[in-house]
């Protein structure tokens, strides 16, 4: 294609019905520091900054910082730092976004990296480096791995982002500067207590005097973070250059829903994130709970029911009516009654727009990756709820039918080869069992939830529950889990 790249000097150029900044960058301060610069970062929280930045409120702008590779930076320094979101609805939209100011490679100029989060007008310290950006074994911080060895050892070129904080504020509270406040923005249950733990191990070890000002001075918190973002296809980028007739070398692609919750706790000036679609709360875990029991939670029903019917992806699956009405029924009736839902959410509303989001065939779920490690993930997704239920003398049966289903799931997946599993070997191993058999079908079920930790909760001891799991089962495996959905009566 012989097109320009996009860049400040061509935004003029853009066809009228592309958003585009209209704030100069002359007029942008670099008041958050982010770690972390892939593309859920440009697709969720860059894209509050750039509405803040709009609403005139320009100290918000980003200075990226990408840990190891210099791709990003690569890719957007000759476009001033600009980049196109594409938003993948009914109708997909674009707009060129403006937030990012300027992107650091840490490896090549830590020194740059420190000084950044040292500098008096930053703010706000991000971060989206996934969980094992974070170097933790067991829910701690593991002080083998090489990069927290190193640090531990050397700070003067960091290989963690809590050297590389612990660096910044070793320089900042040397100087007496401004309060600061480290926000994790990865979905991880009381991630800054995390980040504030790893840099805080550092301090003491490199300079205990900084302790106390860091007490006084820096706040860290945690938030909650949702919106699909898939890898750039080359697809998309000839669909951004059809669209804006400029070439975009790194474009961004989201579905339409998107949502932050952030943990109210800031050392400094909070950035009004608030007028812009986040919300501020206290405590940010009963909307982690019901991310995890209703997103979650059905993503791994749809996965495995899609699974047993023959579908490749979850909106495949919500095509099928009885499929898309236990999902609902399921959450709506056995999860809603048992779950606290914050104030400022509709339940009901939250389930349907997560239906809703699934059924976006722009943004395909493919059932085996959302099945990937199932044994693990219905430990907190599903088991807790069930316990919930029971404990209160609430309804369970969609949840019974739910377990039923995940045990079909794991014989299928274990027969064509397709489970990926930490649990794969030792499910192969519980206990060959002849289909035709009925009487076997509560053995192997019984193995495969044993394996996946389900003793360790009151539902597997409860034979009321067990025997309607039983009975969804035997359905389920003589029937199919269509026909087995329209013929049990415990869904009645």
């Amino acid at each position: 294609m012989n097109m320009q790249r996009l860049n400040q000097a061509n935004l003029t150029q853009l066809p009228a019905n592309i958003l585009a900044p209209k704030y100069a960058p002359v007029t942008v301060g670099n008041g958050i520091v982010h770690f972390g610069v892939g593309n859920f970062h440009r697709a969720h929280q860059a894209m509050y900054c750039d509405a803040l930045l709009k609403k005139g409120e320009l100290k918000w702008g980003i200075t990226g910082v990408s840990m190891r590779s210099p791709d990003m930076r690569d890719h957007l320094a000759p476009q001033d730092y600009l980049y196109t979101q594409a938003t993948l609805g009914e109708q997909t939209q674009y707009q060129v976004v403006g937030a990012l100011q300027d992107i650091l490679v840490a490896p090549e100029n830590p020194q740059a990296v420190i000084a950044a989060v040292a500098k008096n007008t930053t703010q706000l310290i991000t971060m989206t480096i996934t969980e094992k950006g974070y170097d933790l074994a067991n829910g701690e911080l593991d002080v083998s791995a090489s990069g927290v060895a190193h640090d531990l050892n050397d700070l003067s070129q960091p290989r963690t982002i809590y050297g590389y904080i612990a660096a910044g504020l070793i320089q900042r509270g040397a100087q007496q500067g401004a309060k600061l406040t480290v926000l994790c923005c990865d979905n991880m249950h009381a991630g800054g207590e995390f980040v504030k733990a790893g840099v805080k191990l550092l301090l003491a070890q490199h300079s205990p005097q900084t302790l106390a000002w860091v007490e006084a001075n820096v706040a860290f918190a945690s938030s909650m973070v949702d919106r699909v973002t898939p890898a750039t296809s080359e697809q998309l980028k000839h669909d951004v250059a059809q669209k804006l007739g400029l070439l975009d070398a790194a474009p961004v692609a989201a579905e339409p829903f998107t949502q932050w919750i952030i943990e109210d706790n800031f050392a400094g000036e909070r950035p009004p994130f608030d007028r812009v679609g986040a919300l501020f709360v206290d405590d940010i875990t009963p909307f982690e709970k019901v991310k995890l029991r209703f997103l979650n939670a059905s993503h791994s029903m749809l996965a495995a029911m899609g699974y047993l019917a023959g579908d490749q992806f979850i909106h495949e699956a919500l095509r099928r009516s009885s499929l898309a009405l236990f999902a609902e029924q399921a959450l709506k009736l056995n999860v809603l009654p048992v779950t606290h839902v914050p104030s400022t959410m509709s339940g009901t509303t939250y389930i349907d727009e997560v239906l809703a989001r699934f059924r976006n065939h722009n943004l395909p779920y493919a059932v085996l990756q959302v099945g990937t490690d199932s044994s693990q993930k219905i430990q907190q997704r599903w088991f807790p709820a069930i316990d919930d239920a029971l404990r209160v003398g609430g309804a369970s049966n969609y949840m019974a039918f739910a377990v039923a289903t995940w045990a079909s799931f794991i014989r299928k997946a274990l027969e064509q080869n397709d489970l990926n599993d930490p649990l794969a070997e030792a499910f192969a191993h519980s206990s060959a069992i002849d289909n035709t058999d009925t009487t076997d079908y509560p053995a192997r079920m019984h193995s495969y939830l044993r394996l996946a930790g389900a003793q360790r909760f009151d539902f597997y001891h409860h034979r009321a529950f067990m025997d309607k799991v039983t009975q969804c089962h035997i359905s389920i495996e003589r029937l199919g889990v269509e026909q087995a959905l329209s013929a049990n009566q415990i869904l009645r």
